[in-house]
């Protein structure tokens, strides 16, 4: 056999090789773009977990604050509560007064 049967050959195997080659760098490059995507996406959906997260820190702050308000009004119920029942008390003892002033009067004009 001589070089150029030789080279003749090699030049299928060789065209076969590298269409195979050429298959292979084109998934690649597929793969290549498809791991980009999902990178993408992972990154803003950790974007968005990380956001929520944040926000739930805030809203529970939130819910904390609130809950020391309301505590706060509850106090300042009860202390109106109290209030209401001594004027309460005062009035009651007002009408007993006044009850008292009447009958000294009704008696003064007999």
């Amino acid at each position: 056999m001589t070089a150029a049967d030789r080279l003749n050959q090699f030049e299928p195997v060789i065209a076969e090789v590298i269409t195979i080659l050429d298959r292979h760098t084109n998934q690649l490059k597929q793969l290549t773009i498809a791991t980009g995507q999902i990178i993408t996406a992972i990154s803003q959906q950790g974007d968005s977990i990380s956001f929520l997260l944040r926000e739930q820190v805030m809203i529970k702050g939130d819910i904390a604050e609130i809950k020391g308000e309301v505590a706060e009004i509850k106090g300042e119920v009860a202390g109106i509560k109290a209030g209401q029942a001594g004027l309460e008390s005062k009035i009651v003892g007002l009408d007993s007064k006044i009850d008292q002033v009447l009958q000294f009067l009704q008696k003064s004009e007999q």
